[in-house]
């Protein structure tokens, strides 16, 4: 048998592999492509949020919404981690204005996405809720900045256990860390800012009955 015939089934193969691997590399660039745009979507989302523009940070999330549709329709397999990153983004956006609107957070079944990116998203979100209490702190609503931190201390210590799927998760184990520590400054300062406005009220009051005493002893 020739040399061209033996290799003739390797070459067929060969043929078969590329034609393969180039649909592959075409799917993956559109699903680079594509995340970006998402993540994009959902930044600006997250802006609109914190500027208190919830029409326009939903309009933003239903784009990105439907951008990973289109994505998930081209992705297959190993490919499916391309849209990580995209997913988690978006799972930050959409629990980040469930937080802004006292609204129950969806769950991962209800957002169609993969379970590292529904992990991830959400210590995103308590991370990135941090600017919305000191928002609150600092317009003096500490009622409000302390709805936020008992939702993030909760969500937080609900998530806590799954430190130990660090391998199966690459960088949850540190996000949790992050976040332990942002809960422990955020809890300083609003023991801190409570302390100050019970001051302030027992300041107030004090005053006014000093008001009245001196009102009552002019008579």
């Amino acid at each position: 048998m020739k040399t061209a015939d033996r290799l003739e089934n390797v070459r067929m193969s060969l043929s078969r592999v590329a034609r393969h691997l180039n649909s592959v590399e075409e799917r993956r660039e559109r699903l680079l492509k594509g995340s970006r745009d998402v993540i994009s979507a959902c930044s600006k989302a997250i802006m609109k949020v914190h500027t208190g523009d919830g029409a326009a940070a939903k309009s933003f999330i239903a784009e990105a919404r439907e951008g990973l549709e289109s994505l998930r329709k081209a992705s297959s397999g190993d490919l499916k981690r391309y849209l990580i990153a995209a997913e988690t983004e978006y799972v930050e956006a959409e629990t980040l204005l469930s937080l802004a609107e006292g609204r129950a957070l969806p769950g991962m079944k209800e957002m169609r996405v993969q379970p590292s990116a529904y992990v991830l998203g959400l210590l995103d979100a308590i991370g990135e809720s941090k600017r919305r209490l000191l928002d609150s702190v600092r317009a003096g609503d500490v009622e409000e900045a302390e709805r936020l931190f008992e939702l993030m201390e909760e969500l937080y210590v609900t998530m806590a256990p799954l430190a130990v799927h660090d391998n199966v998760v690459p960088g949850l184990k540190r996000k949790l860390d992050v976040d332990r520590g942002l809960l422990e400054d955020m809890r300083g300062l609003l023991t801190e800012e409570t302390r100050r406005t019970k001051l302030l009220k027992s300041m107030r009051s004090l005053e006014e009955k000093m008001n009245v005493f001196e009102k009552e002893g002019s008579l």
